[in-house]
C-alpha cells in the first residue's frame, strides 16, 4: 500500500526542475526563404473527440494563456489522490517518487489553479525496464481526454552509442555501435512534434481539479508532474533590438568547430542509426571501404524523434550555426525539424526549421537564418552547449487531417451509392457487379449529391494549395490530390455513370491512402555541423569538378584491389552464409565470437549471401558451406531430396533440441521419416481491430467466424469492411479438419469434403459476403479506419505498432476467429512465414556445425540477439523467434504476448514434399476461378486437385517413390497434427 508523502517535499523536487519553454506559432524559415504561417483547418471530431488543433481552433473566444504561474506547481508523485490498482505503483525505495510497474491502470492528483487559461505540463520520469519502446501514457483533466494527442503521450529514453569512432573489423569496415540506454531523471514539458513544436496546452478554469496519468505496458519511474503558464522566446530580430551588443560583437571571427554528425551524445530512439555514406567531400571520407560517417536518413524521419550534439565555445560571443545534409528522400518537400540550444530556442525561427529537398550532396549547405537570409546571432557562453534537433510533421499535420477526413467521406459516400445500387462488390480494377445496360438517377436518391461533391472536390485542392505553402515545388501528394480531384469532377459532372465506375471510388481511396504512411515522415541525413564565429572561413561542402572526378575514379581503381565480398575465410573454422543484410550478419558473428567460439573453441566464417539462389547455385558446383541461415521454409525438403542436407535427427540429442519449437514449425521440414532443419524464425497471424470504431458501432471482437458472419452486416452498412488475406485459404481448410495430403504424403487430400466446405467457405466470404478482394495496403486502410478489423501477418501488426502513433491506445490484438467444435473449443489453425537453419551432408565438419546449431537457435542465444537487434535498429525490427521460450522473453507487450501465444498454440503450416509447389499454384487458380469467374467451387477444386496429384506423381518417379509405370516403391509420412500445441515435446 502506497503511504502519503508531506508536500513539503515539492520544495526538494523543485529544486531539480530544469525548464524547457518553447514559443508561439512557428514559422517555416529555410535559409532565409519564408513560408505562410500553416493555417489550422477545423474538421469534424474523430468518434466525438476532438484532435489537439481542432481542440484550439474550437477554444471558445477570448481564451487566452494562463500568466500567473510564472514557476511551476509541482504536483510530487507520491502525493497522489487516488489510484486504479494498488499492485501496479510502489514507492520508490531510496529515491522520492512511485514505481509504475507497468500495464494498464491510472493515478491522479488533484491541483488547484489560480486563474482560467491554457497552461503547459511537464513531467519528471526515467525508465525502469530494459525495454527499448517508447514509454506511453495518456492525460485526463476532470476524468476527460480533451484531445486525441492526450490518449497518446511520448516519453523518449536516452540512448547514446556505445563507442565513438566506431570499432573496425578485420576487412577494416566500421562496426556499428551498439545504442546504450542512459538512465536518469528527465524532465520534460509534453509535446507532440505531429502537432505542434511548442508544448501541448490544457485548460483549466480557475479551481481544484483532477490530473490524471493512464500508464500502459511500460515500466516507469515518477517523481512528479507540474504545470506552467506558458512562456515564448523573443523573434531574433526583437532580441537584437533589446540587446545591442549582439550587433556590436557581430563582426568578425577566424573561430570555427566542425561537428561530426555521428558524434552525437544523446539520441531518443535506438533505430537512429549511423550510416555509411560514399560521396566526394563526404567527413570523414569511405575510401572505398564502409564508413558510418553520416547519421540518420530514412531512420531518422518520425515525429518526436531527436539527435542531440555537444560542443565548445572558446569565448563568450555571437556565433552563426550551420549544417551539412541531404534530404532525398521526399520529392520537393522540406524536413522539418525544432533546433534547441541547452534546451531552450533563443529565437521563433528555430520553432519550425525547414530543411529543403536537394538530390545529392552537391550544394553549398546550411546556415539557420532569418527571413532576411542573415544568419541569426546565438549568443553564447565559453565552454560546453548542447544542440538537439528534434523531428517535426506540425506543418503537414493540417494536411494529414483533411487526407484522413475527405478520405473518410469519400468512404461514406460511396458505401451510399453501394446502398442504393445494391452493388458491395468492391475492386480496384472493374466496377464490380455493375449492369451496364442500366442507368442511374442517383441525385434522386442522395440529395445534395452535387454539393457533397463539390465539397470533397474543393477540400482536395485547398489541400493541394495548402501544401504548396510547405514545400519547395510541386510534391508527388500534391499530384494526388489533384488527380483525385479531376476523378471527382468527372464523376460528379456525369452522375448516371458514378453506379458503373465505383471502382474509381476505390482507386482514389488507395491513391490517396497510400500518403497516410509517408505524409508525416521527415527523413535527413546529416554529414557534420559548424559552430563558427561570424566571418569564419566555413567549411568546403560542395565538391568541384576535380574533387568529384578524382572520387569517381579513385573508387574505380579501389574496385580492383578491394574485395568487397568480405568474405571471411580461416580454414580451420566452420562456414556458415546468412541469408540477411549485412547488419544482421556482423551482429551474428560478433555474438559468435563472443559467446559460442569463447566457450567451445570452435571457429567460425560467418558470411552473407544476398541472393539465396546462391545456396543452390553452390549446391550444384560443389561449392557448400557448413551451415545455412536463413532459409526460406520450401528450400529444405528441395535440397534435402536431392541428398544435400543432414538428416539432423541423427544427433543423440535432437530429441531434446526439437523440444525448442512448435511441433507445427517442425514438421515442415521433416521429410521421409527424417528431420532436415531446425527454424530460426516464424510469423503468426491474428486479428487486428480498431477498438475506438467498434465500440462505435457496439460490436465485440468475434471469436468465431460465425460472429464475423453477423458482424458484417452492421460493418458495412456503416461503410466499413473485414478483411481477410485474399489467397490464404490455410485457416479455413485446417480449421473444417482437412488435410493438404493424404497421410502417406503421395496424394493431395484436398478433394475430400472436409476440404471442401473449407474452399467453400473460404471463398464465399467474397462471393456471398463481399469481403475486399484487392487490399494492397491494409495498413493504410486501417489507419484511416474504413477497414477497422482484419487478419494480418506478424509484419503488418509491427507496422501498425511502431508506424501509426495516432492509433495508440485505439486498437488491439485478437487469435483469429475459428470453428467452434461440439465440445465448445474453438480451433483456430493457422501458419505464419518461416526461415530455418541447415547443414550441409558434404560438409566435413558435422559434430561442430551441430553445435552451431543448438548454440544460435539456443533460448539464451535467440533471446540475446533479438535484443541486440532490436537495439541496433529499433523495436520495428522485432526478431520473431521460433525458439518459443525466447519468443516470451522478448519485449512484447504483455496483453499482445497473452493473444499472440494462444494463436501460436493453434501454428500448423502445409508439409513440403516433391511437387508440393503444384499445391499453392493450382489453389491460387482455383480461387480466381471461383471468385473472379464465378465458376462452381467442388467442379474447379476436383480439377485442380487432379493437377496437383498429376504433377505429385510425376516428382514421386523423379526421386523413386514410385516406378515408372506408376507403382508405389515406398510411402512417405506426413506428421498430424491435431491437438494445439501447449508446450513440451513436438
Amino acid at each position: 500500500m502506497l503511504r502519503r508523502w508531506k508536500y513539503v517535499k515539492a520544495v526538494v523536487l523543485s529544486s531539480i526542475l530544469l525548464f524547457s519553454f518553447t514559443g508561439p506559432l512557428p514559422m517555416q524559415i529555410v535559409n532565409g526563404d519564408t513560408h505562410n504561417e500553416i493555417k489550422t483547418r477545423p474538421i469534424e471530431k474523430v468518434n466525438g473527440i476532438p484532435t489537439y488543433l481542432q481542440w484550439l481552433a474550437l477554444a471558445p473566444e477570448g481564451t487566452q494563456d494562463s500568466t500567473l504561474l510564472k514557476q511551476p506547481l509541482l504536483l510530487p508523485a507520491e502525493d497522489y489522490a487516488d489510484f486504479s490498482d494498488p499492485q501496479l505503483y510502489n514507492l520508490l525505495s531510496d529515491d522520492i517518487g512511485l514505481l509504475s510497474k507497468g500495464g494498464e491502470g491510472w493515478i491522479e492528483w488533484t491541483v488547484e489553479l489560480p486563474e482560467d487559461g491554457y497552461y503547459n505540463m511537464g513531467v519528471i520520469y526515467d525508465s525502469a525496464d530494459d525495454h527499448k519502446t517508447d514509454l506511453r501514457l495518456g492525460i485526463q483533466i476532470d476524468g476527460i481526454s480533451p484531445y486525441l494527442e492526450a490518449e497518446r503521450i511520448v516519453l523518449k529514453r536516452h540512448y547514446s552509442d556505445s563507442v565513438y569512432p566506431p570499432e573496425r573489423d578485420e576487412f577494416d569496415n566500421d562496426r556499428r555501435p551498439a545504442s546504450v540506454e542512459v538512465k536518469g531523471w528527465k524532465n520534460v514539458q509534453l509535446t507532440d512534434y505531429a502537432v505542434d513544436p511548442r508544448p501541448l496546452k490544457w485548460f483549466f478554469t480557475k479551481g481544484k481539479h483532477t490530473v490524471r496519468l493512464i500508464s500502459s505496458r511500460d515500466a516507469m519511474k515518477l517523481q512528479g508532474l507540474y504545470l506552467v503558464s506558458p512562456q515564448d522566446p523573443m523573434l531574433s530580430d526583437e532580441l537584437t533590438r533589446e540587446n545591442d551588443q549582439i550587433t556590436a560583437t557581430t563582426a568578425s571571427g577566424k573561430w570555427l568547430q566542425k561537428v561530426e554528425a555521428e558524434q552525437i551524445s544523446l539520441k531518443s530512439n535506438t533505430s537512429i542509426q549511423l550510416q555509411s555514406t560514399d560521396s566526394a567531400l563526404i567527413s570523414p571520407a569511405a575510401d572505398g571501404h564502409i564508413r558510418y560517417n553520416t547519421i540518420g536518413g530514412d531512420q531518422f524521419r518520425r515525429s518526436g524523434e531527436w539527435i542531440e550534439w555537444e560542443f565548445n565555445v572558446p569565448k563568450d560571443g555571437i556565433y552563426h550555426i550551420g549544417f551539412k545534409y541531404l534530404q532525398a528522400y521526399s520529392n520537393n518537400a522540406y524536413a522539418y525539424r525544432t533546433i534547441t540550444i541547452d534546451g531552450k530556442s533563443p529565437f521563433k525561427q528555430l520553432q519550425q526549421v525547414g530543411f529543403p529537398y536537394n538530390s545529392s550532396w552537391d550544394w553549398q549547405g546550411f546556415t539557420l537564418s532569418d527571413e532576411e537570409e542573415q544568419p541569426l546571432p546565438f549568443q553564447l557562453t565559453e565552454g560546453k552547449h548542447t544542440l538537439r534537433m528534434t523531428v517535426s510533421s506540425a506543418p503537414v499535420m493540417p494536411v494529414y487531417e483533411g487526407l484522413l477526413h475527405n478520405l473518410q467521406k469519400i468512404g461514406k459516400l460511396e458505401q451510399t451509392i453501394r446502398k442504393i445500387t445494391g452493388n458491395f462488390e468492391k475492386s480496384y480494377s472493374t466496377g464490380g457487379n455493375t449492369d451496364l445496360n442500366r442507368d442511374w438517377d442517383l441525385e434522386k436518391y442522395i440529395p445534395g449529391l452535387y454539393e457533397q461533391m463539390t465539397v470533397i472536390i474543393e477540400d482536395l485542392s485547398d489541400l493541394s494549395s495548402l501544401l504548396g505553402e510547405v514545400t519547395v515545388g510541386r510534391s508527388d501528394i500534391e499530384n494526388a490530390f489533384e488527380s483525385a480531384a479531376r476523378d471527382l469532377t468527372d464523376l460528379r459532372d456525369h452522375p448516371r455513370t458514378i453506379p458503373n465506375r465505383l471502382y474509381l471510388f476505390a482507386s482514389i481511396q488507395n491513391n490517396l491512402g497510400t500518403w497516410t504512411f509517408r505524409l508525416l515522415d521527415q527523413p535527413l541525413l546529416l554529414d557534420f555541423l559548424w559552430i563558427a564565429e561570424p566571418g569564419a572561413q566555413l567549411p568546403k561542402i560542395k565538391p568541384n569538378w576535380s574533387q568529384r572526378t578524382g572520387h569517381m575514379l579513385g573508387n574505380f581503381f579501389r574496385s580492383f584491389t578491394n574485395n568487397f565480398e568480405y568474405v571471411r575465410n580461416k580454414p580451420e573454422a566452420i562456414d556458415v552464409w546468412v541469408n540477411r543484410n549485412r547488419d544482421y550478419v556482423n551482429v551474428i558473428q560478433q555474438l559468435t565470437d563472443e559467446t559460442f567460439t569463447a566457450e567451445t573453441g570452435i571457429q567460425v566464417n560467418i558470411n552473407i549471401v544476398p541472393d539465396p539462389q546462391l545456396l543452390i547455385l553452390g549446391n550444384i558446383s560443389g561449392r557448400q558451406p557448413d551451415v545455412a541461415l536463413g532459409v526460406d521454409a520450401g528450400m529444405p525438403i528441395d535440397f534435402a531430396t536431392r541428398g544435400a542436407l543432414t538428416d539432423l535427427s541423427r544427433f543423440p540429442d535432437y530429441d531434446e533440441v526439437a523440444k525448442r519449437f512448435h511441433p507445427g514449425a517442425l514438421s515442415v521440414f521433416h521429410y521421409d521419416r527424417k528431420d532436415y532443419a531446425l527454424p530460426e524464425i516464424q510469423g503468426f497471424n491474428v486479428l487486428l481491430y480498431r477498438t475506438d470504431i467498434l465500440e462505435q458501432l457496439e460490436l465485440n471482437a468475434p471469436d468465431t467466424w460465425e460472429d464475423v458472419l453477423r458482424m458484417l452486416p452492421t460493418l458495412q452498412q456503416n461503410g466499413f469492411d473485414f478483411y481477410i488475406p485474399p489467397k490464404d485459404g490455410l485457416p479455413f481448410l485446417y480449421q473444417q479438419g482437412a488435410s493438404y495430403y493424404t497421410a502417406d504424403g503421395l496424394y493431395s487430400a484436398l478433394d475430400s469434403e472436409e476440404a471442401l466446405q473449407g474452399f467453400e467457405q473460404w471463398t464465399d466470404m467474397f462471393n456471398l459476403y463481399q469481403m475486399p478482394k484487392e487490399v494492397p495496403s491494409f495498413y493504410s486502410h486501417f489507419r484511416i479506419g474504413d477497414i477497422p478489423i482484419g487478419v494480418v501477418d506478424f509484419n503488418t501488426y509491427l507496422q501498425v505498432q511502431f508506424a501509426a502513433p495516432e492509433l495508440a491506445g485505439r486498437w488491439k490484438i485478437a487469435p483469429i476467429p475459428g470453428m467452434k467444435q461440439a465440445d465448445g473449443t474453438v480451433v483456430r489453425w493457422a501458419g505464419g512465414a518461416l526461415q530455418a537453419g541447415v547443414i550441409f551432408q558434404k560438409s566435413e565438419k558435422q559434430s561442430d556445425a551441430w553445435e552451431f546449431l543448438k548454440w544460435w537457435t539456443s533460448t539464451d542465444t535467440q533471446r540475446r540477439f533479438g535484443n541486440d537487434i532490436e537495439a541496433l535498429y529499433g523495436p520495428e525490427y522485432r526478431w520473431n523467434t521460433a525458439n518459443m521460450e525466447a519468443f516470451k522473453q522478448l519485449p512484447w507487450p504483455e496483453q499482445d504476448l497473452k493473444s499472440i501465444g494462444e494463436q501460436l498454440q493453434w501454428y500448423k503450416e502445409v508439409p513440403q514434399l516433391p511437387g508440393g509447389y503444384f499445391t499453392g499454384r493450382y489453389l491460387d487458380i482455383a480461387w480466381n476461378k471461383v471468385v473472379l469467374e464465378k465458376k462452381n467451387p467442388r467442379v474447379v477444386m476436383e480439377q485442380a486437385v487432379a493437377d496437383i496429384n498429376r504433377e505429385l506423381e510425376r516428382k514421386q518417379v523423379e526421386f523413386k517413390l514410385r516406378d515408372r509405370d506408376g507403382t508405389v516403391l515406398r510411402t512417405l509420412d506426413i506428421p498430424q497434427i491435431v491437438q494445439p500445441w501447449k508446450g513440451g515435446a513436438p
